[in-house]
């Protein structure tokens, strides 16, 4: 069985999808795949599930409801040896392989990526992790309050490998080929500063410094104007060396460098 939660909810099992009748099966499978063998509590699963309004019992309710998705698993998978949602002292786990969850096999590859000292094969590990993202964690659905730490802890992972990946094509020289991709991701993220650095060395390189120059003044006015700070000394400095084309910002390790650690 896979689940995939990198997008809208999915359940593949020998590579077919299983139908997943309820909206509420949708979310108890992807809540507990993110908690992939840890057990989830009734209460915290009622809370996600029923935020304003609970049911009046919802207990029976949400044992109905994994009831249902046991049963729908079980017809859909292969005997007993298939992954299984199992009962807890005070809730429920998804008992599976790790790898068989987008989210942990993400985090996985993330991880393997920091650890390659090769930017050419730390680019192709970022890309694949990149690539089981099919749209928001979960299909979009954002649970309000500290329950949404749920999905935007992998929001921002995702980012966060963005820049990674990002940061090494630009070791590689890769510069022109990646400037405006990220134009509209640091437009949609104007809070991430590595990204904001990237995207103005990106076009600096790419011999449009103007541009670069451009996505500073307008990343400071709206960090005024929403926030009420000024950019970080990191981004100021860029935006002077920009000013100044300094040679440094021009140096790029280039497609032969294969060793960080060397």
């Amino acid at each position: 069985m896979e689940v995939r939660i990198l997008g809208p909810i999915e359940v593949l099992i020998g590579g077919t999808p299983v139908r997943l009748a309820k909206r509420q099966h949708r979310l108890i499978l992807g809540i507990l795949g993110i908690e992939a063998n840890r057990e989830v509590s009734s209460g915290r699963l009622i809370e996600l599930l029923w935020p304003e309004q609970p049911p009046a019992r919802p207990r029976a309710v949400l044992h109905s409801r994994l009831s249902e998705l046991r049963a729908m698993l079980r017809v859909a998978g292969d005997g007993p040896a298939q992954p299984s949602i199992v009962t807890g002292d005070d809730g429920y786990a998804l008992r599976i392989p790790t790898p068989a969850v987008d989210a942990h096999r993400f985090g996985q590859l993330i991880i393997d990526a920091r650890g390659i000292a090769s930017d050419l094969r730390a680019r192709d590990v970022l890309r694949q992790a990149l690539e089981l993202w099919r749209g928001p964690v979960l299909g979009g659905w954002s649970p309000a309050g500290p329950a949404g730490a749920l999905v935007s802890s992998l929001e921002a992972a995702r980012l966060t490998a963005i820049e990674d990946l990002y940061e090494v094509e630009l070791r590689l020289g890769n510069h022109r080929s990646i400037a405006d991709e990220l134009v509209a991701l640091s437009a949609a993220h104007p809070t991430r500063d590595r990204l904001t650095s990237a995207v103005m060395l990106a076009l600096h390189r790419a011999g449009r410094s103007a541009e670069a120059v451009s996505v500073y003044h307008q990343r400071r006015v709206w960090l005024s104007t929403e926030l009420g700070v000024d950019p970080a000394p990191a981004l100021q400095n860029l935006h002077v060396a920009v000013l100044r084309h300094d040679p440094a910002l021009d140096q790029v390790a280039g497609p032969g460098a294969l060793d960080r650690s060397a």
